[in-house]
């Protein structure tokens, strides 16, 4: 949001549930459990304020006093997409976690997306599998066969994410997946996220032509293509 914000408008949704943003210059929430307003609040936004760069964020209201709701998968549907050039959308999260295995009802991908970013930290390779690394690991070891202890191999953590019942589940053709691994904070990182995007490239589940590879952080990103 803040890389794009710089050339006009940004839409943010959710479609799981967020904690709310911390404020910065420039960026706007509404939240409201009557989606017709919420749309119309969207759009009276950008008409008012054309051509001026700013961060909108779109929610339900509050379901706990640091939680809100997201909306419905048809929301980009509803909104005039010609208002916002960028639409981001948070499907799923993983409570801070490197890596996840979904459970049913996960993600809650946006209908008409034309990319979705599985997301991944370098971080968790060569770690031990159990409930310190894999997120929701007690709820799923046993329905995955995985093995307390097992080191991650770039492999096993392909395999994890790329997983027929992982985080691209719901994906549908039309909408191009475009893994990011994460937390490639600088070079000595860069060959084993090497190996974790090549077992992306090559899994057997769903079609990948390019990953991505770099630090948010750090602010480097580097991409890694088929032959």
């Amino acid at each position: 949001m803040e890389e794009y914000s710089s050339n006009g408008p940004v839409l943010y949704t959710t479609t799981t549930r967020i904690h709310p943003p911390d404020p910065s210059e420039g960026l706007v929430v509404i939240s409201s459990d009557n989606i017709p307003l919420l749309k119309l609040m969207v759009e009276k936004v950008s008409r008012n304020c054309p051509n001026r760069p700013y961060k909108l964020v779109a929610t339900r209201h509050f379901m706990s006093p640091n939680l809100l709701r997201g909306v419905p998968p048809d929301f980009d549907s509803a909104v005039d997409r010609s208002l916002f050039p960028i639409l981001f959308n948070e499907a799923d999260g993983a409570a801070s976690f490197s890596i996840k295995l979904p459970r049913e009802g996960e993600p809650v991908l946006m209908e008409n997306a034309e990319y979705l970013v599985p997301v991944i930290g370098v971080d968790c390779l060569y770690q031990p599998l159990g409930p310190e690394v894999l997120f929701r690991w007690q709820s799923f070891a046993e329905r995955f066969s995985l093995k307390k202890g097992e080191r991650i191999t770039p492999e096993l953590a392909a395999g994890i994410l790329m997983h027929k019942r992982g985080v691209c589940k719901d994906w549908k053709p039309g909408t191009t997946i475009i893994p990011f691994i994460n937390k490639v904070d600088g070079p000595a990182q860069d060959s084993a996220a090497n190996e974790l995007a090549s077992s992306i490239l090559h899994n057997s589940n769903f079609p990948v032509h390019h990953v991505i590879f770099g630090s948010v952080l750090q602010e480097r990103a580097y991409s890694i293509d088929t032959p």
